[in-house]
């Protein structure tokens, strides 16, 4: 059995992750605001569309490298068969390797096939061809994150990430404005230095991914480097005699890499086939113009999906930190942990998908005015849909991620495949029938995350004999977050009618809603002391409550 410290380390792991994907997440979204500029409408449109394609190679290669990597690598150790994980290790690093090298040459040399046939627009091919060896940088990458994230370290993969997209926000500003500059006199004498400009902006803002990726690798590589000595002296404690081929090695990680690259496949690829669906309906049913579609996806896409995204991450961050402690719980057969660990890993996941949420769909105008310079009148009523949203995708997440711990891999993938054929049912009636619009699009996306979510429950119970736990999972947390919503909106609408200055009193809103939902959770008991002394920094948390007579 282990002990409750160990029971709870993934929450600490998981937190870290978390932190750490939301601080990029929020320079991500302060280094657009000078990149979308710099860029313009058309370069916007070229950047955009090329990191569309750049992103399905992403999905098809090496997005579920980490997590799979992880899954093999903790399952070895728990044997402590030392020399194989370092196998694995090796092997992954040469599969991930060739992959990368593959996916890149093809994007390299086909990018003015891609740019013409598929999406009609030529200019692109330039940032297509910056974006290829990011492949392969990415597919290594995948493997040596994945490789700590196996050992339970989550903090090489959250500082890479940190220092990722730091190269990545200074070298997309700079690239962009020096390249633009570059093919705008380039071209001038041809007269289409506009279209020459917009192209290698694009490129120039493609560039700083391709930077912010190496950058992280680099750091990989030095972490790797200094733990050398580690690294061999846990190979001189195997002492179980048991050494695996290469050839078995590599069936492992294909039959491990498979499943899960098709589960995040199936999961992700609703996103990408929405836009057609959404775009061709509109205009060939309903004859609405390119523009209005653009800007109602704009708006879907661009403040929406950019907010809600933000929560969605820490259970993201969350299920990668509890793969590799689900497996080596679930491989000495401790059912008993196995079930502690699913029941506090969905707890934690919906203690901040709810608050989130609910802040989201209360106070979702006010944000967007807040970030991003102006209040557009449809983002008030499209936000309200965020409480629905978060709380979905983020038990879908969590979700698929307890079934992969516990070696159902292909569970996954039928659950999103069955959820996938509703959504992609359900998209268009809502559309055709109900006539919604981008409403449609939103209604269907937590459609299909809570069907997900729903069948992912009913295998968790088979596999496991596990009920999921609602009262403290689900209804308190959608309470609290109820009571601190009412508090939220009750700040901001009586602060405006006092002083009419939406910055303020949306900060003031937030961080009253914050103390109101703590102070919540402690009065109905929904977090108890034990596991706040499984969250960071938790034992600081009881000693301030208990000094404030909260506990």
């Amino acid at each position: 059995m282990e002990n409750q410290s160990s029971k709870n380390s993934f929450l600490i792991q998981g937190s870290i992750l978390a932190f750490a994907g939301i601080l990029v997440r929020v320079i991500g979204l302060v280094y657009r605001i000078p990149l979308n500029r710099i860029l313009g409408d058309v370069g916007l449109g070229y950047y955009g569309t090329a990191f569309d394609f750049y992103n399905i190679l992403i999905l098809l290669s090496s997005q579920s490298m980490p997590l799979a990597v992880s899954k093999i690598i903790s399952e070895k150790l728990e044997r402590k068969q030392f020399k194989n994980a370092h196998k694995v290790f090796k092997g992954a690093l040469l599969y991930g390797t060739v992959i990368g090298i593959a996916f890149g040459l093809f994007l390299f040399f086909c990018a003015d096939w891609i740019a013409q046939t598929i999406y009609k627009m030529p200019p692109i091919s330039v940032a297509l061809r910056v974006l290829a060896p990011t492949l392969t940088i990415a597919c290594i990458l995948g493997v040596l994150r994945g490789y700590f994230q196996g050992m339970g370290n989550m903090v090489p993969t959250a500082v890479s990430q940190i220092f990722e997209q730091i190269v990545n926000a200074f070298v997309s500003i700079l690239a962009a404005y020096e390249l633009g500059a570059y093919g705008y006199s380039l071209s001038k004498i041809a007269g289409k230095a506009e279209e020459s400009r917009d192209a290698y902006a694009a490129a120039g803002g493609t560039m700083g991914t391709l930077a912010g990726a190496f950058t992280a690798l680099v750091f990989m590589i030095f972490i790797v480097w200094i733990n050398k000595s580690i690294i061999y002296k846990r190979k001189k404690r195997d002492r179980t005699g048991i050494e695996d081929s290469y050839a078995t090695i590599t069936k492992v990680i294909l039959l491990t890499i498979t499943p899960v690259l098709l589960s995040t496949t199936i999961y992700n690829i609703g996103n990408l086939l929405d836009n057609p669906i959404y775009q061709n309906i509109m205009v060939t049913i309903f004859g609405s113009s390119e523009k209005t579609n653009s800007a109602s996806w704009g708006i879907y896409s661009g403040y929406y999906r950019t907010l809600t995204t933000m929560p969605i991450a820490i259970a993201s961050s969350l299920s990668t930190a509890i793969v590799p402690s689900l497996v080596r719980s679930y491989v000495t057969k401790d059912r008993l942990t196995v079930k502690s660990k699913v029941t506090l890993a969905q707890k934690f996941s919906m203690l901040i998908a709810f608050p989130c949420g609910m802040g989201l769909s209360v106070l979702g105008g006010p944000i967007n005015a807040l970030l991003f310079g102006s209040e557009i009148k449809d983002t008030i009523l499209i936000m309200s849909f965020s409480i629905f949203t978060v709380v979905a995708f983020s038990l879908s997440t969590i979700s698929n991620a307890i079934l992969q711990g516990i070696d159902k891999l292909n569970v996954p993938i039928r659950n999103s495949a069955i959820s996938l054929v509703i959504h992609l049912v359900v998209l268009p009636v809502l559309l055709i029938v109900f006539r919604l619009g981008i409403y449609a699009v939103v209604i269907g996306d937590f459609t299909f995350a809570m069907t997900v979510a729903i069948l992912n429950s009913f295998s968790i119970k088979q596999y496991l004999g596990y009920k999921q736990e609602i009262h403290f999972t689900l209804i308190k947390p959608f309470i609290s977050s109820v009571i601190m919503g009412i508090c939220c909106l009750i700040v901001y609408k009586l602060g405006m009618l006092i002083l009419n200055i939406n910055a303020i009193w949306t900060v003031a809103a937030m961080i009253v809603s914050v103390v109101v939902y703590g102070v919540v959770l402690i009065f109905t008991k929904t977090v108890t002391e034990e596991e706040l002394y499984s969250m960071p920094k938790g034992e600081t948390l009881i000693y301030i409550l208990k000094k404030v007579h909260l506990m």
